[in-house]
């Protein structure tokens, strides 16, 4: 791969022999992130820290004559976002763009900048949850390969059954169990056995939370999101998913979000309560510079011809209680 790009590496661009050049560039820019994140923009801090105080516990008994029991409430996890700078430059000769790509009507060719700014972002995000059962994974991309450290505010994995809790409770499980089996295949059971474990998430207190899961979470075109949409296609008609009874669904009707973006761990799978997720709970997005495209800015000495796209952001979360998820190996 030549930089700047010259004629000799795209000699077709001025072969007078071929009439027609296609560019066959990036899909439009997405926005799949937004679906499962709260997407925060115009941060002006390198750094941004969130904490969280909790509610009180359930109030108690007074008998007669009695003082009422005190509580307070407890200071909960911070989490630090830190700004990360993403980009990418085109450099073309000045032979090539006059007598290549410009001749070719292919100036297009600047907006896949972008495109590859909106893509890295859609990859980045579904990395945590392609890395949902790890603490840490290792990035990689075009300048090389890099440590991303990905826990919570608790220090634990977003899906993970040792979350601990604000008050020094219990800890808390997001990893889909039925009881028995943890990590469970998806099938029906399992989309029970998810609603089942998001009943017993518990908030910073102790109390329930009232986790109401709407939204499945999976790789595109894999098992996982052939069954959804096979369970999802059954409930819409009242039928018993995977099942040739016609008896009423025993869950709820559920948006699915497939994404292209997770490659590894393809057979991963989550729930979410949509409702949830938002400044102080679930997957964050905090972004201080969207994708700007800048160019061209032209080398004195050369004539070559750079154009260059760029955004900041960063991701994490500090509380995971709106999100249950499995590795789909049916551990017992």
């Amino acid at each position: 791969m030549a930089i700047p790009l010259n004629l000799s590496d795209a000699a077709d661009l001025v072969d007078v022999s071929i009439q027609e050049i296609w560019l066959k560039g990036s899909e439009k820019e997405t926005d799949f992130y937004k679906q499962y994140m709260n997407v925060e923009t115009g941060v002006t801090d390198l750094y941004l820290k969130d904490s969280s105080l909790s509610g009180l516990s359930y109030a108690g008994r007074v008998v007669e004559n009695a003082a009422i029991t005190a509580q307070s409430p407890v200071q909960g996890f911070d989490k630090t976002y830190t700004q990360v700078r993403f980009g990418l430059v085109l450099a073309v000769t000045k032979m090539m763009w006059f007598f290549g790509i410009k001749k070719r009507n292919l100036e297009q060719i600047t907006t896949e900048l972008r495109k590859a700014c909106n893509d890295l972002r859609e990859l980045r995000c579904a990395e945590r949850l392609d890395n949902a059962f790890a603490t840490t994974y290792t990035a990689n991309d075009v300048s090389g390969n890099y440590l991303v450290a990905i826990t919570g505010g608790d220090a634990v994995a977003l899906i993970s059954n040792a979350h601990t809790r604000e008050d020094g409770g219990t800890a808390w499980n997001n990893r889909i169990t039925d009881g028995t089996t943890v990590n469970m295949d998806f099938d029906y059971d399992a989309l029970k056995a998810a609603h089942r474990t998001a009943a017993l998430i518990v908030d910073p207190r102790g109390k329930p939370k009232n986790v109401n899961l709407d939204t499945f979470i999976c790789a595109r075109g894999y098992a996982n999101h052939n069954i959804a949409m096979e369970i999802l296609g059954a409930i819409n008609k009242g039928w018993m998913p995977r099942s040739a009874d016609y008896d009423t669904s025993a869950v709820p009707s559920y948006k699915i979000i497939a994404l292209p973006w997770i490659t590894t761990h393809v057979n991963y799978w989550f729930m979410q309560d949509s409702s949830m997720v938002g400044p102080s709970c679930g997957l964050q997005y905090k972004e201080s510079q969207p994708i700007t495209l800048e160019g061209p800015n032209i080398v004195f000495r050369t004539d070559e011809i750079q154009y260059k796209s760029s955004l900041m952001f960063d991701i994490g979360h500090n509380d995971a209680r709106c999100i249950v998820g499995s590795t789909n190996l049916n551990a017992a």
